[in-house]
């Protein structure tokens, strides 16, 4: 009997999620600073008594101790946050990559995955994760969508930044300059554990010398940063849609600093409307040329590209 093509569809689906499960079973490398990494963590969770991020903190303390942290990114705290399977998500993003002209060569290498913290395997990309393809599409949609040229770009404004993937993707692509992260400490502690043993530097291993990180202080210290380096490019995907209004107001004011613009959110989070939110900052800044849309590969998701005219 002849299957049918859902029915073929299901069985290669199946296929693809067992060779992942076969391929993601490899032994994770020896990590270095992890009671560091507890320490931070202890420091986030004071810092924050009462709020989510200490229980966040709180969580990911506890199941480091349990588990230990070589394979940080298996632990549930994290792969339900910042390091997620995508199931559904992942064979579109690599569908619209393998169709733009921008997903060249060097962008297909920089999407290497390290094996630092055992990152999932994406099964229709196994030399890749689902995490990291979705970063290369949000690099091939602000190429896309501007004149961007990395290799002139000499600051890299990340607003919330996970656990420091798209900042390792930017890096494999050759970029050296000043890369600032903006989160909250425990989410700091996360970035600076990993890119130590991903990119460690000098005889202490610390992470790379051109990243540097802010949790405080944020509408002076971005329009100082800008301000001196340009052209500069402000990402924040599903992180300033998830701020309070009050962070949302720290930031706006600075972005005309910014020459490239980059954020991704999704309808609605909370209380708030964010559709309407980022179509009023679009309007509110009318020197750049905007590029607004739902994203086609994530429904109810949308993207916010933009390029400064002043930025030359």
């Amino acid at each position: 009997m002849l299957m049918t093509s859902a029915a073929k569809s299901g069985a290669h689906s199946v296929v693809r999620r067992m060779a992942a499960k076969i391929l993601g079973d490899y032994p994770p490398p020896t990590l270095s600073h992890a009671q560091e990494l507890l320490q931070e963590l202890a420091a986030a969770q004071s810092a924050a008594a009462g709020d989510e991020w200490a229980a966040f903190s709180a969580a990911i303390s506890s199941a480091l101790q349990k588990q230990g942290a070589d394979r940080f990114l298996r632990l549930p705290p994290i792969a339900k946050t910042v390091h997620s399977r995508q199931r559904s998500l992942a064979p579109r993003y690599l569908s619209y990559l393998l169709r733009s002209a921008h997903f060249t060569p060097a962008l297909q290498k920089a999407l290497t995955e390290s094996p630092v913290g055992q990152p999932l395997v994406n099964p229709y990309y196994p030399w890749s994760s689902p995490l990291l393809v979705q970063h290369g599409y949000h690099v091939v949609r602000l190429l896309e969508a501007t004149d961007l040229d990395l290799a002139r770009v000499r600051l890299v404004t990340d607003f919330g930044g996970g656990y420091g993937s798209f900042c390792r993707l930017l890096r494999n692509l050759g970029y050296r300059q000043r890369y600032l992260i903006c989160d909250l400490p425990v989410m700091c502690a996360l970035q600076r554990f990993y890119l130590r043993n991903v990119f460690p530097s000098g005889a202490d291993e610390q992470p790379p010398q051109n990243v540097q990180w802010l949790s405080g202080d944020i509408q002076a210290t971005l329009r100082r940063e800008s301000a001196q380096a340009s052209p500069a490019l402000f990402v924040a995907t599903w992180s300033l849609s998830e701020s309070p209004l009050a962070v949302r107001k720290e930031v706006a004011p600075v972005l005309p600093g910014y020459a490239y613009v980059l954020c991704a959110y999704q309808r609605t989070f909370g209380v708030y409307d964010n559709r309407e939110y980022f179509t009023a900052l679009a309007e509110s800044l009318p020197q750049f040329e905007w590029q607004h849309a739902e994203c086609p590969v994530y429904p109810n998701n949308f993207y916010l590209i933009g390029r400064n005219r002043a930025a030359g």
